[in-house]
């Protein structure tokens, strides 16, 4: 069985605390959370640097990544 897709380790509703780790081609925040990508979506108002610990909340998994929003206690 040749299954590329990565079982995801997360599920809508997860609240994580993880770093960013890099930029997506449109600019968003990336994440990894054991070995699975998120987006993170709706950073515009919050100083998004590499390394920074952010509280996000998962909104939405799909088969080989998700997107997640900050939660509404994250502190800039």
């Amino acid at each position: 069985m040749d299954d590329e897709s990565i079982t995801p380790t997360i599920v809508v509703g997860d609240v994580l605390t993880l770093a960013v780790s890099r930029f997506g081609k449109k600019g968003d925040p990336i994440m990894v959370h054991k070995g699975f990508i998120i987006f993170l979506k709706d950073f515009k108002d919050v100083a998004v640097r590499l390394n920074r610990m952010i509280e996000i909340k998962i909104t939405k998994v799909l088969p080989n990544f998700a997107f997640a929003e900050r939660t509404k206690n994250e502190k800039d």
